[in-house]
């Protein structure tokens, strides 16, 4: 009998499980299909969780029986009521008897990556503060639907963005720089009937949005400045977030501030962290940006492994 501990990373776009042994050795990795429970619903969560479960245990022939504890982090909690969801669902999965933990992904985004105390910025496909304090005081900022103008500074307000753009440019607005081409080369060449018809699919549930962050960092670095301005943009929006969880739990008065940053539209875009940087130190010279060596896996596992043993 091959005992483990399972830690998962579920979040909007794709569903990552790692199996562990208590003392720390990597059984299996396996990223699977997106399980978003606030799109699908709990019966189709279940099936999809099912699935990528399977399809781990499979890599190291891991019995379920023979879990220990299963930790995992999950976009879409944002409530106790969103908290009993997801738990209701993990607690569904046949043959699993252990103890289960779900948090927002953000909270144990900001474990692995701060140590436990400081601020955390994501920005991936959506985006959202956290933080705690030495005190134990947390706070959340942002994580809304982007239907209210939320997921601020993230890879889908980019691409939001730069749709505008290429919007003003068929209105005649703005000239064609390199972004309009480097969209052109990633959706096809839009007229306005085809970019209207993209619009309402992106606002119908679910939602779908290709993102163009690649295309915007690309032009971007080239000079592009509409491009640039869409960074610097993004990166007030992302340092605003920062901003509001320093002020929420005092941040700035700890010993460290650490400013913790997460997510590709973010670590991922040298621009974009450049800017975030620059807004950041410029009202708090002491901050310290850390860059993730651990991902939301790693804080995950750690989890699972202490709640195994306890």
């Amino acid at each position: 009998m091959k005992k483990y501990i399972l830690g998962v990373d579920s979040g909007g776009t794709a569903f990552k499980v790692r199996a562990m042994s208590l003392e720390g050795q990597v059984l299996a990795e396996y990223e699977g299909i997106p399980c978003r429970h606030y799109q699908l619903g709990e019966e189709e969560t279940i099936r999809r969780i099912n699935l990528n479960m399977d399809a781990i245990l499979a890599l190291f022939d891991g019995r379920r029986e023979d879990c220990l504890a299963i930790a995992a982090a999950v976009s879409g909690i944002d409530s106790p009521e969103d908290e009993e969801i997801v738990l209701r669902i993990y607690k569904a999965l046949p043959g699993f008897s252990c103890p289960i933990t779900c948090l927002n992904d953000g909270e144990m985004t900001h474990y692995a990556v701060t140590g436990g105390v400081g601020a955390l910025v994501i920005a991936g496909t959506g985006s959202i503060a956290f933080g705690r304090n030495s005190k134990g005081e947390s706070a959340r900022v942002g994580g809304w639907l982007f239907t209210i103008l939320s997921d601020e500074g993230s890879g889908s307000y980019i691409t939001r963005k730069a749709l505008f753009h290429y919007s003003r440019f068929l209105d005649g607005c703005v000239e064609e720089t390199p972004l309009i081409g480097l969209i052109r080369g990633k959706l096809g060449n839009l007229g306005r009937k085809d970019l209207m018809l993209f619009a309402t699919e992106i606002a119908t549930p679910p939602w779908t949005t290709p993102s163009l962050s690649v295309e915007v960092n690309q032009a971007a670095l080239g000079g592009d400045p509409y491009a640039l301005d869409i960074l610097k943009d993004a990166a007030k929006c992302t340092s605003t977030l920062a901003d509001e969880v320093i002020r929420l739990l005092h941040l700035d008065e700890e010993e460290e501030l650490r400013v913790g940053v997460w997510g590709s539209a973010l670590v991922k875009s040298k621009l974009h962290l450049q800017y975030f940087t620059e807004n950041v130190k410029a009202k708090y010279p002491a901050a310290k940006i850390i860059l993730p060596e651990k991902d939301a896996c790693d804080g995950a596992c750690m989890m699972a492994v202490a709640n195994a043993r306890s």
